[in-house]
């Protein structure tokens, strides 16, 4: 928690900072559901500040030409880079890389429900968990080679098999209707021959990612064809942006 207390002690700094307190409640909620083994119970709002909140702020709580001015603008702007590094938080404290949350499952799950899925290089399993609890069948891999390095590795919310994605396709590939894939490295290659051998296949194939941005490789997105499907636009509305990062579902062929 010593993230979270850390904001609230900057915020208390800041005149008339209990207007913070909605956003810092929020945040405090969503850790305690993934510090739980849940997955979080409303879509994300925007974090950090726009410019246009924080002319509003100053311009409501401060005088100008006070002394204090720009101590306080100094104050404001820790409090708001801060508020950004709240998916880095979550990454390094829970491996919860991709917005996973409640509304998001429920939806995907009413939108494809006849599909069966295979999740590759899940982490821990926040997609399948989410699937699970919507009475939705999905098989939830990961070779777990991060995990003998990563704290956040012994807090899988699910059953994670241990198997390279590659071989997990060659196993499930008649078992399954459709794949999943969330946030794979933007470094590594491996989508690119996770997209080959799934050409191979009849499977659909779903990707939750930041197209030439945050994951996924170059030569991936250079190879990838992204199929339009009203219900992909559906699942993207409830999908939660929220810095910027502008990761978004895809449907790949």
């Amino acid at each position: 928690m010593s993230y979270l207390n850390n904001l609230r002690e900057l915020a208390s700094k800041l005149p008339n900072s209990s207007i913070f307190n909605a956003r810092l409640n929020f945040m405090q909620h969503i850790d305690e559901a993934l510090s739980k083994g849940e997955l979080p119970k409303h879509q994300f709002i925007q974090f950090e500040l726009t410019s246009e909140q924080i002319e509003r702020y100053l311009q409501n709580n401060v005088d100008f030409e006070s002394d204090e001015f720009e101590s306080v603008v100094t104050q404001l702007q820790e409090f708001d880079t801060q508020l950004g590094d709240f998916r880095t938080y979550l990454q390094n404290s829970y491996g919860y890389w991709a917005t996973i949350t409640q509304p998001l499952m429920s939806t995907w799950s009413k939108l494809f429900p006849n599909e069966k899925y295979l999740e590759l290089m899940a982490g821990n399993g926040y997609i399948s968990n989410g699937f699970h609890d919507n009475g939705i069948k999905s098989i939830c891999t990961d070779n777990l080679s991060w995990s003998k390095q990563s704290p956040t590795g012994n807090e899988k919310i699910t059953n994670v098999e241990q198997i390279d994605a590659l071989d997990a396709i060659d196993k499930y590939q008649t078992q399954v209707d459709a794949i999943v894939l969330a946030w794979s490295p933007d470094r590594e290659e491996i989508d690119f021959e996770i997209l080959e051998k799934i050409r191979k296949t009849e499977l659909k194939f779903f990707l939750v990612g930041e197209k030439y941005g945050a994951t996924n490789s170059k030569k991936f997105w250079d190879h990838a064809k992204i199929i339009s499907d009203q219900r992909i636009d559906e699942l993207n509305q409830v999908y939660p942006q929220y810095d910027l990062v502008h990761d978004k579902i895809f449907l790949i062929q």
